[in-house]
């Protein structure tokens, strides 16, 4: 019955898999005619390595739709299910085929090549079973993966893609790989190790290997094979459209942790003046061949009145780390022109100004700087639209409350009478700040948002608007997609709530009652 079985297998898909055999060669005959892929090759059996990172898979794959996955999905299992045979035996049959095919093709490949490289290779009977057995390793573990994953039926391509995507992802966090199991068996060093013995790699293989094959069986027989074959049916409508979803889910989470993983090269500034308060770190350089005297004074000037601004400002809301800010002086700016140096939050903010033009103030940069710091420290998200709201009333807020010493009311309710448009405010324009700002002047806008702080700080305490922005501003966001979940899962409201006991109703009637008053 046995041979039987084999007779059928070999039937009905004798074409692929005599295919199967054939690719292995002309992947062999390929590099070894190419020469500019042999010599990067290095030659020897660095071209077995290759065709077992590339062939082996792609093969294993194959092997697991045609022995398995399109068994199930056309049926043609229950043929075989009706005959007097154990299902395990017929699973063992489709496993042992699949393989000896495999194992065969990693075999004639590190012949062939052995054969053509006895001339130039000092073979020895260590370094051949070393060969063998790494080559040996990996395939068994590809070929067990694969089969227990051709069991997934409609989701082994979902799945198949997380793999992928967890694996990327692993390597773009420095995790490594090569070091691992059976990724070490195909290291760099596959073809030149001829005397260490990779124990612990080839027993975490053959741990995984068994754990693959009983997951495989497991799923192949679990309520005789009832679940294999619900599995293999089509996706519903509703699973394509969930599927569809998580994987842009898991595209742009993947997207973004890589772009944000990247090493951001550090800014040097040779020369440059400097300033350290606690964690606000400053530094300031002018871009001309000789500076004068005057801008040798400007920049240490402005450094000074930076670093201290700025450090208030950290203390006020409890940072422990902050942004680097670099200045650069340039003759060729107005007044007023701060020119914005575009670095990666990693790396910083970078500001080209003009320190030495008639009027230059040190408060106007650090109002600036106060805005494109804390957008840097929120990694973005201190200016989504339903977080602008906030980061505008601050900088209008922080200057006039003398660094948050008092409420700075009286001055926000002369500023809301005296704009040019009436100004309101409601809880669903905090939600859309963009077109509050659009409709408003920026000036107008920064007065509006400042208003509702100073209205915070006049009647629930400087101590309750300090815990709200604290809360806010506080805390450096992560790189990644955790800082726009958290932002997520605690909304303005629920901040809000928790350092006033005011709901974003609650807050937007009581500032319209309030900015009734007189001046």
């Amino acid at each position: 019955m046995i041979r039987a079985l084999i007779s059928k297998e070999l039937r009905q898909h004798g074409f692929a898999l005599g295919f199967l055999l054939l690719l292995p060669f002309a992947g062999l005959i390929l590099i070894s005619s190419h020469g500019l892929l042999r010599r990067a090759s290095g030659g020897g059996f660095e071209s077995v390595r290759l065709l077992l990172l590339t062939f082996v898979p792609l093969a294993c794959l194959v092997l697991g739709q045609l022995l398995i996955a399109q068994e199930f999905r056309h049926k043609t299992q229950l043929f075989l299910e009706g005959l007097p045979l154990p299902r395990w035996r017929m699973l063992a049959v489709k496993f042992g085929l699949g393989l000896v095919m495999i194992l065969l093709a990693a075999a004639v490949a590190l012949v062939y090549v052995g054969w053509n490289a006895r001339r130039t290779e000092a073979m020895t009977p260590r370094f051949a079973e070393l060969l063998a057995l790494k080559s040996a390793g990996w395939s068994l573990v590809i070929y067990t993966f694969c089969f227990a994953h051709a069991f997934l039926g409609r989701y082994r391509v979902f799945f198949g893609v997380a793999v992928a995507f967890g694996l990327y992802g692993m390597s773009t966090l420095d995790v490594p790989l090569s070091e691992f199991g059976p990724f070490s068996l195909v290291d760099s060093r596959f073809a030149y190790e001829r005397f260490v013995w990779p124990g612990d790699a080839l027993a975490v293989t053959g741990g995984l290997i068994l754990l693959f094959t009983g997951m495989g069986f497991f799923v192949g027989l679990v309520r005789d094979s009832t679940v294999a074959a619900i599995l293999a049916e089509k996706m519903s409508a509703r699973e394509k459209l969930f599927f569809t979803f998580l994987s842009l889910v898991l595209l742009i989470v993947s997207g973004e942790v890589s772009e944000h993983r990247k090493t951001a090269t550090p800014v040097q500034m040779p020369g440059a003046t400097e300033a350290d308060r606690s964690v606000v770190r400053v530094l300031a350089s002018a871009a001309v061949d000789a500076p004068t005297r005057a801008e040798i004074a400007a920049l240490q000037r402005t450094v000074s009145g930076v670093a201290v601004d700025l450090d208030a400002l950290t203390i006020y809301l409890g940072c422990r780390s902050y942004p680097p800010v670099f200045i650069v002086h340039r003759r060729d700016l107005k007044w007023r022109e701060f020119s914005n140096g575009d670095l990666k939050a990693s790396q910083g903010v970078l500001v080209r100004a003009n320190l030495t033009v008639p009027d230059f103030k040190v408060e106007e940069l650090s109002g600036w700087l106060l805005h494109e710091t804390l957008v840097a420290h929120t990694n973005g998200l201190a200016e989504r639209e339903r977080n602008d709201w906030i980061l505008d009333g601050f900088e209008w807020w922080w200057p006039r409350s003398k660094h948050g010493e008092i409420s700075a009311w009286g001055d926000a309710l002369q500023a809301v009478h005296a704009a040019a448009k009436p100004l309101n405010i409601s809880p669903q324009q905090l939600h859309r700040w963009y077109t509050v700002r659009k409709n408003l002047e920026p000036r107008e806008a920064r007065v509006l948002a400042g208003s509702v702080l100073a209205l915070l700080a006049e009647r629930h305490g400087t101590a309750s608007l300090r815990r709200f922005l604290a809360d806010r501003f506080g805390e450096a966001q992560p790189l990644d997609a955790r800082g726009w979940l958290h932002d997520m899962l605690r909304p303005n409201s629920v901040r809000l709530r928790a350092a006033t006991g005011l709901s974003e109703e609650d807050l937007a009637a009581e500032w319209r009652k309030a900015i009734a008053l007189p001046p």
